[in-house]
């Protein structure tokens, strides 16, 4: 890893590091995380930039994934 340095003003850090927190990560990690979001898709796998974007119709469809992906439970 490469270690960089950026400045924010008070409030961009306020509010990151709180958002940090309540995604239980550090603030590197959120950077590194909001960085990859504007960066371009790599080559080898483009669609998955798109991952999550379609909806199911479902509300429940994240609670039932195991159903989805390995079918109904007996």
């Amino acid at each position: 890893m490469i270690r960089t340095q950026i400045s924010l003003d008070e409030q961009e850090y306020a509010l990151a590091k709180k958002q940090a927190a309540r995604l239980g990560i550090s603030l590197a990690e959120l950077m590194r995380r909001a960085i990859r979001e504007v960066l371009p898709a790599e080559q080898k796998v483009p669609w998955m930039r798109y991952a999550g974007f379609v909806e199911s119709g479902n509300a429940r469809s994240g609670q039932s994934i195991d159903e989805v992906i390995y079918g109904r439970k007996d």
